[in-house]
């Protein structure tokens, strides 16, 4: 029940954060994906079934305040959770190399997927543009904050949860 609560309060946090405080900021028109980092660190620390839970969660709010296909989000960040699980066993919590690849490929496939299906089936043909100015400033960002969100996502995992590998690695 505490992992409930605890995934259900950092869903809305990340959530708020993603659509308020991010649109504020105005560096540019680009921002982070920070629902991509929490859905993949939450399938890469916990495993399978909470990274479809937390998956499907941050793409279900995100379908209700998009005006594109309702389910298309919550399928896709659902599917990136279940992905991202099944590196559980490889996960150790002190070591960033995998994680920030892992978050890399996430936030790729998602801009890619997105692109392919919301873009480029209605006849949006113009992929270069969309790479350039979306797509690898949009991954970069996301990785570059994804520096400052995972250590809390890391304590979170090993301190509150007391995960076995915290000390180990």
């Amino acid at each position: 029940m505490k992992r409930f609560i605890i995934d259900f309060l950092l869903i809305i946090l990340f959530f708020v954060i993603q659509t308020t405080l991010f649109p504020m900021l105005k560096f540019t028109r680009i921002i982070p994906n920070i629902l991509i980092i929490l859905v993949s660190c939450s399938g890469f620390m916990q495993g399978e079934r909470e990274g479809m839970f937390v998956g499907f969660a941050c793409g279900f709010l995100l379908d209700i305040c998009s005006f594109d296909v309702f389910g298309f989000y919550s399928i896709l960040y659902m599917l990136i959770g279940f992905l991202n699980g099944l590196l559980h066993n490889f996960f150790y919590l002190k070591d960033l190399k995998i994680p920030a690849i892992m978050i890399l490929s996430s936030d790729a496939s998602c801009c890619l997927l997105t692109y392919f299906f919301l873009f480029l089936m209605r006849s949006r043909f113009d992929f270069v543009y969309y790479l350039v100015n979306i797509i690898l400033p949009e991954i970069v960002f996301t990785l570059l904050i994804s520096v400052i969100v995972y250590p809390v996502l890391w304590f979170i995992e090993a301190y509150i949860f007391k995960k076995k590998n915290a000390e180990s690695s």
